[in-house]
């Protein structure tokens, strides 16, 4: 099939998957509640990503390689109750893509461009993944690919020079208080986890052009690992250079850590301008991963032309930035119903499990 189909690039699309945005607007957050303590959040973080992403690639090695149906709900859930699933997705992905258009504008405003309208900076935006998506499933693989070392690369060596101002007396104490752990902690950490979603729409894509279930496996590990180890960077950066409370109170603190580091020479008095094109690579291959979803959806579901296709999910995406006036507001909403969906989907992985180990023991049953 197609030549970008292979262990690489799935392992890329996992990583840009679970990695979201990039703009890492979970540690103050987290920092504020925990402090430098917040490394049990990171260690549940890891155990929960680890534990639900291995769980979705063993269920999918149980779909044949010529499934035709829409995402992994279609396969273990019947075509009844995985439609509505897919339309609640449809929905989930459309709020993410808008969401992180909120995030990138919301960036660029605080670094660069603050008297620039949020309509102009979205409309510009969206004209990469209309152009990527109307040229097919290639052209995205291959977007989400050729930016991605260099700007991983930029964006870890940059964040490695931020500890010339490090302090590491600020990563004490590192033992949480008992009364810290509550059921708070997980819709934290949820945060993180919501790029595991898409796996049920990729992961069958891929399995369909000839991916094992070995290699996909072997994605995962590269892809999981890798996306803990970059944001246990960027949280030791930050409590080591600002200090927990510091961290807390900023709304960038990565931007924030990177502005401080005092370097001469061209082009490097403002590294935080530097470092800020990783980070919107970031934002737009997730708009891309979290739109094409959408798209891969609602082409199941309706069969219009291409351009109807394109207009209704960039027109909805575009409604769900124009709505709301306070983006607060916005982030609070939207917020609210990516929790929820995702409540939902962890529920469902077991749920799915259950139903995948039932047939099995039937079938066994009857020979």
């Amino acid at each position: 099939m197609l030549r970008e189909v292979n262990q690489n690039v799935l392992t890329i699309l996992l990583f840009e998957a679970l990695l979201g945005t990039g703009t890492m607007e979970w540690i103050p957050t987290w920092t504020a509640e925990f402090k430098s303590a917040v490394w049990i959040l990171i260690a549940l973080y890891t155990l929960l990503l680890l534990g639900i992403g291995l769980l979705i690639v063993h269920l999918s090695q149980y779909m044949p390689s010529d499934f035709t149906g829409c995402t992994m709900f279609d396969y273990f859930l019947g075509r009844k109750l995985g439609g509505v699933l897919n339309l609640l997705l449809l929905g989930f992905l459309l709020i993410c893509a808008g969401k992180a258009l909120l995030l990138g504008t919301s960036l660029i405003h605080y670094t660069t461009l603050p008297y620039t309208p949020t309509i102009a900076l979205v409309l510009f935006a969206m004209l990469t993944p209309a152009q990527i998506f109307y040229a097919g499933f290639d052209s995205l693989l291959r977007f989400q690919t050729v930016l991605f070392v260099p700007a991983l690369i930029l964006a870890v060596v940059l964040l490695l020079l931020c500890f010339r101002t490090a302090d590491f007396s600020n990563l004490l104490p590192v033992t949480p208080r008992p009364s810290m752990l509550t059921a708070d902690s997980l819709t934290k950490v949820m945060e993180l986890l919501q790029g595991l979603i898409l796996f049920v729409i990729y992961i069958p894509l891929f399995k369909r052009f000839g991916m094992s279930v070995t290699l996909t496996k072997r994605s995962f590990t590269y892809a999981g690992f890798g996306i803990i180890m970059l944001n246990v960077l960027n949280l030791l950066v930050v409590l080591t250079v600002l200090g927990p409370f510091e961290a807390s109170s900023t709304q960038w603190p990565v931007i924030e850590v990177v502005r401080i580091q005092k370097m001469t020479g061209p082009l490097l008095e403002r590294l935080d301008l530097i470092f800020l094109l990783p980070v919107l690579i970031a934002v737009i291959s997730a708009v891309n991963l979290y739109s094409y979803g959408a798209h891969h959806v609602m082409s199941y579901y309706t069969h219009p032309s291409q351009w109807v296709r394109l207009i209704w999910v960039f027109g909805l995406i575009l409604l769900i930035v124009a709505i709301p006036n306070n983006q607060q507001v916005a982030y609070s909403v939207y917020g609210t119903i990516i929790k929820s969906f995702e409540l939902m989907f962890f529920c469902l992985i077991p749920v799915m499990w259950l139903i995948r180990r039932m047939a099995a023991k039937e079938r066994r049953i009857f020979k």
